[in-house]
């Protein structure tokens, strides 16, 4: 549509109030964008799939301009279909520099409208009023008489049985008053937006906590290379904003942090490993951890999805809920790891059948050892008492499961590598030196989306073969890596304890 003159739509203008910088971009160097990463577009997926299930409320709906691209054209038959007074899905309206297309515009008494904005979030964020600051000021200048604004949000109570209730998995919201407080200001911010989108050159645009609130900008690699890897940025804990402004004043580096600065334990084992290179050791308590593991182990990790439409009976939008397993069983010191795996082979609900295998694998004695452990115990938590038959056999095996996550997270042991995260995709290549390269899924994002999408969508079989060998593969290194670490940390407990 060329650049003249610049139309400013509802996601320009939110990427214009987190960075002047990134408006400059989207409109005078698209290539620079790299594709969406699977969280983006999972989440972009999901919120398509909520916003046609919304529209199941407005049963007399008109669909405005499907697939249409050109602004100007869905801007005429969005004029064109005003007099027929019916509910009307993404309308959009040119004003100005400014256009904007609404979930749901809803007709109500004496000519007036309803904006109903759909998300797929549970809570109203403050990011969506400003993005409904700029519909109602466009519909308004369109001459459109706005009444209320509404957030038409996921109920996260809402429990699935049988076909999904479109009116109770939603909840309305009516944020109209909040709306007012921002609306007076669209006007100016798209005055200086329209400035910057015609500027010759990038604004410049220091780096801060804006790089990813509320979005995470797809844009970061750019802004941030010259971030060195042990940046202040990354100390453990340490307030952002704080740490931004020593980055800003030209402290970038953890060595050059000022001896006067308030540091606690763990952020001053985190400078000390970098300085001396070498990972640092509490002996006592990884020798304590150690010592609290009962043999035969079992390494245990779960992959969810968490739809926010749920896709089985009894379950809420958003509930964890494991599909796939892989456990790792080690008898004895020095024994070959055993491994069990499971994934699901349909739509059907995967809990039973997983709490019947751990149920067999687990065993009676011994400990379970699962990284960031929390998760695994409320997903199974959660799994027993949807299947109380398995209850009790939760309640008596849950008190065994111990967290590895644990001496990584109290700097028990820390290597500089792992600049201040204690996540297993940091501490298993810091530690061991294999990692997650060159694999097909790399994450539990990705994981959980490709279940989703090779289950419950249209795939080819040969397509899903090769993603659930992918699956069973990242599964299986998860387990596998942890085996590893314990491997590690024993070897350095035992070489301590020589010296």
């Amino acid at each position: 549509e060329g650049v003249q003159p610049p139309l400013i739509s509802k996601s320009r203008y939110q990427a214009g109030l987190q960075c002047p910088k990134l408006l400059w971009y989207h409109f005078n160097q698209q290539d620079a964008f790299p594709p969406n990463d699977p969280a983006t577009q999972a989440r972009l997926d999901q919120g398509a799939q909520v916003g046609a299930l919304a529209k199941r409320l407005f049963p007399k709906g008109l669909e405005i301009g499907a697939g249409v691209i050109k602004r100007s054209t869905v801007d005429e038959l969005s004029r064109a279909a005003l007099p027929k007074r019916r509910p009307m899905f993404e309308a959009g309206f040119i004003a100005g520099n400014a256009f904007a297309r609404a979930d749901v515009l809803v007709p109500v008494d004496r000519g007036g409208w309803d904006i109903v904005e759909v998300k797929s979030a549970t809570e109203v964020k403050p990011e969506y009023l400003t993005d409904m600051a700029l519909q109602r000021h466009v519909y308004e200048k369109s001459g459109l008489r706005v009444r209320r604004c509404f957030v038409m949000r996921i109920n996260n109570e809402y429990v699935r049985q049988g076909e999904i209730d479109a009116r109770k998995i939603f909840t309305k919201t009516d944020v109209t008053k909040d709306v007012d407080k921002v609306v007076g200001s669209v006007a100016a911010e798209l005055k200086k937006m329209v400035a910057i989108i015609e500027k010759k050159h990038p604004p410049e645009a220091d780096i801060g906590p804006h790089c990813s609130t509320p979005y995470g900008c797809p844009l970061s690699d750019m802004c941030w290379k010259a971030v060195p890897k042990h940046s202040v940025l990354s100390l453990t804990r340490f307030p952002k904003v704080k740490a931004f402004e020593l980055f800003h004043a030209g402290i970038t580096h953890l060595r050059d942090l000022p001896r006067d600065t308030q540091l606690t334990p763990t952020q001053r084992i985190q400078i000390r490993a970098v300085h001396s290179r070498h990972a640092q050791v509490k002996h006592d308590a990884l020798a304590e951890f150690l010592k609290g593991l009962e043999y035969p182990l079992y390494f245990l990790d779960f992959e969810t999805i968490n739809p926010a439409i749920p896709v089985w009976d009894l379950t809420r939008p958003y509930q964890q809920l494991p599909f796939q397993f892989s456990l790792h069983v080690v008898s004895k010191p020095g024994a070959k790891p055993m491994h069990h795996a499971f994934l699901a082979e349909d739509g059907r609900d995967s809990r039973p059948e997983i709490l019947t295998r751990l149920k067999r694998h687990l065993g009676q004695r011994g400990t379970i050892i699962a990284y960031s452990a929390g998760f695994e115990k409320k997903a199974l938590r959660a799994c027993s008492e949807a299947y109380p038959a398995f209850a009790a056999w939760w309640r008596k095996t849950e008190p065994r499961v111990v967290d590895l996550l644990q001496p990584f997270r109290d700097f028990d042991y820390y290597h500089p590598d792992q600049c201040g995260s204690a996540s297993l995709k940091v501490v298993l290549p810091a530690l061991t030196g294999a990692g997650y390269d060159n694999m097909e899924i790399a994450d539990g994002i990705t994981a959980s989306q490709e279940f989703l999408r090779i289950t419950f969508g249209n795939t080819p079989a040969a397509e899903r073969k090769k993603v659930r060998a992918a699956l069973e593969t990242y599964c299986a290194l998860d387990t596998e890596g942890m085996v590893r670490i314990i491997e590690e940390l024993t070897k350095v407990a035992c070489q301590l304890s020589h010296h």
